[in-house]
């Protein structure tokens, strides 16, 4: 495993850090380190452009401002919210989130990463995410965007195994302003590193919405925001696809216990019937 020398690291630091205190984006969710508001950013953020995510960010903290509030509400009401930040598995399992932290630790969210891993819809990064904004803990955490900065500026090969460039990321974190450190990074990349002046690729390429089960899956949620129940026949007709096509996409809803399928309607399941 490659060790990076101190120079290195002391360089890589500076100009990061000195980056991010003249240009770093002013962003609401950096003027807090509220557990619960870094996890719903961080739930929001995936695979999702920032410039969409503001808006509804600030809206869902007016609606719900606490883990006990988001508890509270109903799946459709979440569904309804998150409308127009895709993935709505992402809204599914915050709000199964929000009632695991109410019910088993008293609405206190755990600073511990093992512990993390073991609630919906938290993953290595996203725990790590939340240490490092909630937290300010000396952890290190990669998605695409430190990615890019680390290949590029220490001149790594893009086909670096993920464990060797965490381990790399690791040794970078200074350790007593990760939070500034990562938001620096994220910011690095977006202003002065986009992906088309770097040349480096990313791990993994978005499919084609249009057509795909994805947006058969959207249609079906976006739908059970507004009503009870809703025909797979109707669903079909609007997409110009199949039934059974249909039927399949709400079939895996289903496999995730968002939805009910009785016969050829499609019904929401509410939180607290599926956790």
């Amino acid at each position: 495993m490659r060790r990076l020398e101190t120079d290195i690291i002391r360089r890589l630091r500076r100009r990061i850090l000195s980056f991010y205190r003249r240009e770093g984006r002013a962003l609401p969710w950096r003027t807090t380190t509220d557990p619960y508001a870094i996890t719903v950013s961080e739930f929001m953020l995936q695979q999702t452009q920032v410039e969409r995510v503001v808006p509804k960010y600030e809206d869902w903290l007016a609606r719900w401002a606490s883990w006990s509030a988001l508890a509270q509400s109903s799946r459709q009401h979440v569904l309804a919210a998150w409308s127009g930040l895709g993935y709505n598995r992402r809204a599914v399992n915050l709000h199964r989130l929000a009632g695991h932290v109410v019910s088993d630790y008293g609405g206190q969210l755990p600073d511990d990463e093992s512990v993390l891993l073991e609630l919906p819809g938290i993953g290595p990064y996203t725990a790590r995410a939340i240490l490092i904004f909630a937290y300010n803990q000396p952890v290190a955490t990669v998605d695409t965007n430190v990615r890019r900065v680390l290949i590029h500026e220490l001149g790594l090969d893009p086909e670096i195994g993920t464990a060797d460039l965490w381990e790399i990321a690791r040794q970078l974190v200074p350790p007593r302003r990760s939070r500034d450190w990562h938001n620096g990074l994220m910011d690095y990349s977006a202003l002065r590193l986009p992906r088309r002046l770097t040349g480096v690729p990313p791990t993994s390429k978005q499919s084609v919405f249009v057509g795909s089960r994805r947006q058969i899956r959207g249609e079906i949620v976006r739908r059970l925001t507004r009503h009870r129940s809703i025909g797979l026949t109707s669903v079909a007709r609007a997409l110009g696809q199949s039934t059974d096509t249909v039927r399949s996409a709400a079939e895996s809803l289903a496999v995730e216990g968002m939805v009910r399928i009785t016969g050829q309607r499609v019904e929401l399941i509410d939180g607290s019937d599926s956790t």
